[in-house]
């Protein structure tokens, strides 16, 4: 997961009006209990462009959508309902959800179907767990949970928020592909570790994926500090490794690191960033 900036003025077209009315209507069912119906968000212009503007990409795990499957529209804090415990077996509890914020654009955020669709998946120790972000929204203080829109502003969710969170400052990477929460003085990151086991950021087929790009990043880092070292134009490789440090690529947070620990020195003078 990188820190993603998501353009003033990028509401796709239509999705504005088609808001309001919903909201509307919805505002006047949640007062009559009855069922709240969702439909602005998944209009095609919104996926499209959101498409657009991350990069077909998940915006949790960074896997490509592109050739394999079409990607979510997903909801940061849910729209119907929010459940509280992550195990089923308990009950379904839950609290209403942010209906408010169903089709408000900052709200909408592009997913693979593993990270957002719940489903039983092996984790990063081979044991089959449901993973998924789905309807999960933890927070530090479940007592400051919103029930109307200016009460967000006390919440201090527990999942990263791509458009507004820095992940770097809360997930490290190891050079095989492997995912743990940074360090923050001197205790485990609570938004890394909430990011990780509900988005599943360390699945078994994710870090599997992680790992076989790794292996591309580390032959261009190879081949270039060896060119670079002999006095040579490193030439595509280079050019490769620039190419996969773009923030619509797959896996740039890890490729990030893997640049960084292995061409450090190397970076400044060629004028390559990193952020």
């Amino acid at each position: 997961m990188i820190k993603v900036d998501r353009p003033r003025g990028s509401v796709p077209q239509g999705l504005l009006a088609a808001a309001r009315s919903e909201l509307r209507n919805n505002r006047t069912a949640n007062a009559e209990n009855n069922k709240l119906k969702f439909k602005a968000y998944s209009a095609p212009k919104v996926k499209d462009k959101l498409a657009e503007l991350f990069g077909r990409k998940c915006m949790f795990c960074e896997s490509l959508l592109a050739g394999s499957q079409p990607g979510d529209v997903e909801h940061y804090r849910p729209k119907g309902k929010v459940v509280l415990h992550p195990k089923p077996e308990i009950g379904d509890h839950s609290v209403p959800g942010y209906f408010w914020l169903a089709a408000k654009w900052p709200n909408l955020l592009l997913s693979c179907a593993d990270c957002n669709r719940p489903r039983t998946q092996p984790d990063f120790d081979n044991r089959k767990r449901v993973i998924g972000k789905a309807n999960y929204f933890p927070l530090a203080d479940e007592s400051a949970r919103a029930t109307g829109p200016w009460a967000i502003l006390a919440e201090e969710p527990l999942l990263l928020n791509p458009c507004l969170d820095d992940p770097s400052a809360h997930l490290v990477f190891h050079e095989d592909g492997r995912i743990e929460p940074a360090i923050i003085d001197g205790t485990p990151s609570a938004k890394g570790q909430a990011s990780i086991h509900f988005l599943g950021l360390a699945r078994a087929e994710l870090l599997q994926m992680r790992a076989r790009h790794g292996r591309t990043v580390m032959a261009a880092i190879r081949h270039t500090v060896v060119a670079l070292e002999g006095g040579r134009d490193p030439g595509a490789d280079l050019d490769d490794l620039v190419t996969l440090l773009s923030p619509k690529e797959a896996y740039v947070a890890y490729t990030r690191m893997l640049v960084s620990k292995h061409m450090g020195s190397y970076l400044s003078a060629l004028g390559i960033s990193i952020t």
